[in-house]
């Protein structure tokens, strides 16, 4: 498709600060690079609300970025409103807008839901969380709009039709298999990977482990990610005698992290909620296996134990550690073309 006379516009409340920076939502950030590498030529155009914390605009890999500073701050949100109107008039009228795509069900889809109408242009809306939650009031406006909704799984697909009686077309995630390290012999039995907090239930992963160590004692495990329950965790960690067991590695930048995954031989993630699970896509294709809940883009593969309660994360865990070893093998969940080729298409309708 030719896109050199597009304009395509994102709504985000957050991006990259810069080519730099591996961390913030990743997803977005593999999706955006691989779209503008197909389509060298096309207009994209990045309004970030709220991070990064700055108000200069810059230049990712060639994309115009143009952060509002929000901070996440309640005082500032209507002067980040206004102020996100007048840029999107001012793109508009220099280089006029083809298609608005707002990221999360939320500010950014409620103000492009709304300058889409005004202005008669093409709105999508990627839900990509907890935002298909009932508590999400923003979903509301929705109901009666125009905008296509995107969800990235089956399950977010039925959670948004559930609590909001919102239809929305499936569009997954991938991964850039190019910027992944070599397959490496395990030096890692058990890897946790993501934020500390409470929707990603860590307690019960250290009560894994507790059980775990008690017939696996030399068990080396890992948890890699900052957040708000660190306290929490560390004093588990503490209180169990996990210390010499579990390490707290912090924050890594990706490639440090799949560096990680490449030799880890089992993924153990105990969230409760994933709308897709990027790390899932990440794990797997890094020669991992996985543990987890039925949750996100989960597949009934041989490498992905779903499990329900304790005794079947235990039983799980146990099966792949004494698993003979054999030769790791890639697993690619979705490819790049699919889920580039379904924007595309959206992005033209």
């Amino acid at each position: 498709m030719n896109f050199d006379t597009k304009h395509i516009v994102i709504l985000t409340p957050g991006f990259a600060a810069s080519e730099e920076d591996s961390t913030t939502i990743p997803a977005m950030q593999v999706y955006l690079k691989a779209f503008k590498e197909l389509y060298p030529n096309s207009k994209i155009t990045i309004i970030s609300f709220q991070f990064p914390f700055t108000t200069q605009t810059y230049n990712w890999n060639g994309i115009m970025v143009v952060p509002l500073n929000g901070k996440n701050s309640k005082i500032k949100r209507l002067i980040i409103w206004q102020k996100a109107n007048r840029i999107l008039n001012k793109l508009n009228l220099e280089n006029p807008i083809s298609v608005l795509h707002s990221f999360w069900i939320g500010e950014c889809s409620f103000l492009g839901d709304k300058f889409a109408k005004k202005n008669k242009l093409k709105h999508i809306v990627t839900a990509m969380g907890q935002d298909v939650y009932n508590k999400n009031k923003y979903a509301f406006h929705l109901r009666k709009s125009k905008s296509k909704i995107i969800t990235l799984s089956q399950k977010h697909h039925d959670l948004l039709l559930a609590n909001h009686n919102l239809s929305s077309e499936i569009i997954p995630w991938f991964i850039d298999c190019d910027s992944f390290p070599d397959l490496k012999e395990n030096k890692i039995d058990i890897l946790g990977v993501g934020s500390l907090n409470e929707i990603k239930n860590y307690p019960f992963f250290i009560k894994i482990i507790y059980e775990l160590v008690k017939k696996k004692p030399n068990l080396k495990v890992e948890i890699i990610g900052e957040g708000a329950t660190y306290t929490l965790i560390n004093n588990l960690i503490q209180n169990f005698k996990l210390q010499n067991t579990i390490t707290l590695t912090g924050k890594l930048a990706r490639n440090k992290v799949l560096e990680k995954m490449s030799e880890s031989k089992i993924l153990l993630h105990t969230s409760n909620y994933e709308s897709f699970g990027f790390v899932f896509a990440e794990a797997l294709y890094c020669g991992m296996n996985v543990v987890s809940y039925e949750v996100g883009v989960n597949k009934s593969i041989p490498e992905w134990y779903i499990c329900s309660n304790l005794d079947m994360f235990i039983k799980a865990c146990l099966a792949l550690i004494d698993k003979t070893e054999s030769k790791k093998k890639r697993i690619q969940l979705n490819e790049a073309k699919h889920t580039i080729n379904q924007y595309s298409l959206l992005y033209e309708f």
